[in-house]
């Protein structure tokens, strides 16, 4: 789509798609669209956002109501100026129609609901293998999602508290406000802010969660932890054994991590092979047998390059059929 604009996008039934069917070609379409020009993400969050709340459709009593006030406000014209216009009547009408209809709904659902079984709707957005999005929140706060990664938040934060759920790694720049802590939930953790930049990694299937905080101050908690970071700190928890490390950490290569650099320290097949399948969308199954321990860094190279630094540089060869890793013994 060239120069789109929130009508246009709002019209395109591709984009509608994307909006609500999370398994469709055009989502596949439109998260490559956006990766690939991140100038329209404040667009496409407030288009995806309207679209969402007119999920809520109007009953045909009131879709009638409108059409009628509006065509009594058309008929009203003077005739001359409906002469000049008359090919495009049809088109205006319809145009206003739905216009009418959604900027009652939009005004619909910003008005707070006094009933207390009123809940807020939570949106999700996932990103791909081998992709990353930027997006920012309706209170200002900027999110940088990794591969394969999912992050759900609300239309709109309430009062007293701003909180989200992250399964994946993101970078958080969180937009200050004391009286409104913001809350992501990691796992088996929650991290608490007021307003800081951070990495958070918290995959499900991994065994290892982290959090590394640049600027400001994070709390951490589950049911048996309470504690505090500083800069220049990472909070790394084991999930099988249920304990965690205060740690340093190397702020240049952990910005590195989410520009989709990877960096390895003594790692095994398991940590190589998910960092891989995220990085380039490729199928990785876990083998006990395999005995890796990979130091080094892998940049912005082809599969192909990366697989024979693998082979080169390890007791195995790497390489990959019908879209899988495959990992044999030299």
């Amino acid at each position: 789509m060239v120069n789109p604009t929130i009508e246009k996008l709002i019209c395109d039934p591709s984009f509608i798609d994307y909006c609500l069917d999370h398994e469709s070609e055009n989502f596949v379409y439109w998260q490559k669209w956006i990766a690939e020009n991140p100038q329209y993400e404040h667009l496409i969050v407030e288009s995806k956002t309207l679209i969402l709340q007119l999920q809520a459709m109007p009953s045909e009593e009131e879709i009638a109501t409108e059409r009628l006030r509006l065509s009594q406000a058309i008929d009203e014209w003077h005739v001359n100026r409906l002469f000049q216009f008359r090919k495009w009547l049809p088109y205006a009408a319809a145009c206003l129609v739905v216009l009418g209809i959604s900027i009652f709904f939009y005004q619909q659902r910003q008005v707070p609901l006094q009933s207390p079984m009123a809940t807020v709707e939570f949106l999700e957005q996932k990103v791909p293998a081998g992709k990353y999005m930027n997006m920012q929140l309706m209170d200002g706060t900027k999110v940088r999602l990794g591969p394969t990664s999912t992050l759900n938040y609300p239309q709109r934060f309430t009062e007293g508290e701003r909180k989200v759920a992250l399964k994946g790694e993101a970078f958080f720049d969180v937009a200050h406000n004391a009286d409104q802590p913001f809350i992501i939930q990691a796992g088996e953790f929650d991290v608490k802010v007021l307003g800081t930049s951070f990495n958070v990694h918290a995959f499900e299937e991994d065994k290892l969660a982290k959090i590394a905080l640049f600027t400001g101050k994070v709390e951490i908690s589950n049911e048996s932890m309470h504690l505090v970071i500083v800069p220049g700190q990472a909070f790394v928890y084991n999930k099988a054994l249920g304990t965690y490390t205060i740690e340093p950490f190397d702020r240049a290569k952990e910005r590195e991590t989410m520009e989709g650099i990877l960096h390895f320290k003594h790692a095994g097949y398991s940590e190589i092979g998910s960092q891989l399948a995220r990085k380039y969308g490729i199928v990785f199954q876990p083998d006990a047998g395999i005995e890796l321990d990979f130091s080094g860094s892998i940049a912005h190279e082809s599969l192909a390059q990366v697989l024979e630094k693998l082979t080169l540089t390890t007791s195995y060869h790497f390489s990959l059929e019908s879209n899988t890793l495959i990992v044999r013994k030299k």
